[in-house]
């Protein structure tokens, strides 16, 4: 009697952290899908908010998630550790510190530890539709119903409060859309829908470009899973709304390198984005360019130009640059982490183990993702996108998924004729289907 009441109060107790534990995911990786839309609806309807709320945001999202990654395994301390030792060293040398660079790698390792705890790909499978759905929900209220939406959310109104963007900037205008929601040139995604690029929750539409290559990734990922067939057209959606020719293209990319995912070794994964820095930078000292427009080339361009211009001290790590890096991503991350931190972290994402095969192709997918995004942005380091693809990315690594073919794999065999005057698998299912034992 009193074993089976020990068990009952056991099995009780583990129900509860279980629980408690998917509370604090969800909560965490919704919150930092959200919180900035929420404190714009504050800005706009409540109070002023300022850069101090957005961090403590940010604070709450990392900590719910450490909450649940925190065990007994000594992995998740001693990256933080070595990482958190590394940046105070950088610190010194630069004479000042710079709590955003630790930001920026404690939402991926922190969440990446919370997915491959937790282990559940429902939960994933659950995050990453019902998040799809309040992006795609807030993006038809914005394009819809503009007037409206920015009487309850004034974007513009939210980034001046911030100091994120200065009156100068938005040419003393302190209601609409942020400064990137408008092209001034046609769309390039169906241009019948107009110049304004939705935002939806991310209040800026580059991060919602970014969101749907993730979703996309997922849905190539789970394969075997009905509602990858949701989140097909939900990311062709949210590029399209947000006229985001990076995600679209990205993913396309994913789509056509499928095949050879696994068949990629992790060294060349590992060396790509240094081979791209390398060349990027002797294009920019080699051309003297200044920058270009918005395309794909005047991007690169602008990612060459910032490169070639960074000081010897500045690329290694141990000096600081007042210059604007924030279009290339590639350039924010060699100021912020050195010319040491940032292959070794990227060696730390490449080199994770993985349990089975999927996995890596989802590794392979973002690493793909990183890779592109590197040349022209700095916003993959945002909680808005980062928190989801972190959290998946965790939980790609850590579960064991049944083998299921991929369309590709599937193609393959159909092609094969038959052997030896056997069927092929696929048509030995199709004979025998309805036959009796």
């Amino acid at each position: 009697m009193a074993v089976a009441s020990a068990e009952y109060a056991n099995g009780r107790d583990q129900s509860f952290t279980s629980g408690f534990f998917r509370f604090c995911a969800i909560s965490s990786v919704m919150g930092g899908l959200t919180f900035n839309f929420f404190l714009c609806f504050v800005n706009t309807r409540i109070m002023a908010v300022r850069d101090a709320h957005v961090m403590l945001m940010e604070l709450a999202c990392i900590g719910l998630a450490f909450l649940v990654a925190a065990d007994r395994r000594a992995g998740l301390y001693l990256v933080l550790g070595i990482f958190t030792t590394y940046m105070i060293f950088l610190f010194m040398l630069r004479g000042q510190n710079d709590i955003k660079a630790l930001r920026d790698i404690y939402i991926p390792i922190v969440f990446f530890a919370m997915g491959s705890r937790l282990a559940d790909v429902k939960l994933a499978d659950t995050l990453a539709v019902w998040s799809a759905i309040v992006v795609l929900a807030f993006a038809c209220f914005e394009y819809f119903l503009l007037d409206i939406y920015l009487e309850w959310f004034n974007v513009l109104g939210y980034y001046i409060s911030r100091g994120t963007v200065t009156l100068a900037e938005s040419f003393g205008a302190t209601k609409g859309l942020f400064i990137s929601g408008n092209r001034p040139e046609p769309r390039t995604l169906l241009p019948f829908l107009g110049q304004h690029r939705v935002s939806s929750v991310f209040l800026e539409p580059v991060s919602m470009g970014n969101f749907a290559a993730i979703t996309f990734a997922w849905a190539m990922f789970r394969r075997g899973w009905a509602g990858r067939w949701f989140l097909f057209p939900a990311a062709f959606c949210m590029a399209v709304f947000a006229d985001a020719r990076f995600g679209l293209f990205t993913c396309l990319l994913m789509a056509a390198l499928s095949p050879f995912y696994r068949i990629i070794p992790r060294t060349v994964w590992l060396v790509l984005p240094l081979i791209l820095l390398a060349v990027i930078g002797a294009y920019g000292l080699a051309s003297g360019t200044h920058g270009g427009d918005n395309s794909l080339s005047g991007r690169l361009e602008a990612t060459a130009a910032i490169i070639s211009k960074l000081p010897i001290g500045v690329v290694i790590g141990t000096e600081t640059t007042d210059g604007f890096v924030s279009d290339s991503g590639m350039a924010y991350t060699l100021t912020k982490f050195g010319l040491i931190g940032f292959p070794a972290l990227w060696a730390l994402f490449i080199f994770q183990p993985v349990r089975n095969a999927r996995g890596w192709d989802f590794i392979s997918m973002m690493a793909l993702y990183l890779m592109l995004i590197m040349v022209i942005s700095n916003s993959f380091y945002s909680i808005k996108t980062g928190a989801l693809m972190w959290f998946l990315t965790g939980t790609a690594v850590a579960v064991n998924l049944p083998k299921t073919r991929s369309l590709w794999e599937r193609f393959l065999l159909a092609l094969q004729p038959p052997r030896d005057g056997h069927l092929v698998p696929s048509a030995e299912k199709s004979l025998s289907a309805g036959s009796r034992p």
